[in-house]
């Protein structure tokens, strides 16, 4: 099945470390909004954080993180967050990546707990 999403994601043009960091800054966007939104400040840091990442994709990073709020925002008044945080986290292989997603994906959860949330 991997294998699969490898070709299938190199056919169109997709590297998978390209796809490992839309993964990781999406579960990070999530992170900020499991509340049910997003103040300017916590949009800030993330995309402090994400102008880090070497953005290797024709969508620009500010059209990717529009794209993807919209996305975790829909997830979430979808009562679908745990498929959105799985999705993501089948992408990431990296394990510097998958420590930094694991913790994201803790905070979240641990939010959800304490009925945080839309």
């Amino acid at each position: 099945m991997k294998f699969e999403q490898l070709l299938s994601h190199l056919d169109s043009g997709v590297c998978v470390e390209q796809l490992q960091k839309e993964s990781l800054l999406d579960i990070a966007l999530m992170a900020q909004c499991v509340c049910g939104e997003l103040k300017p400040g916590e949009l800030s840091h993330v995309l402090q954080w994400a102008n880090t990442l070497e953005w290797s994709t024709s969508t620009s990073l500010k059209d990717y993180v529009n794209e993807s709020l919209e996305k975790c925002l829909t997830a979430l008044k979808g009562d679908r967050l745990e498929s959105f945080l799985e999705h993501r986290m089948q992408q990431i292989e990296d394990q510097p990546l998958k420590e930094t997603a694991s913790f994201l994906l803790n905070k979240i959860r641990a939010a959800q707990d304490a009925g945080v949330g839309v």
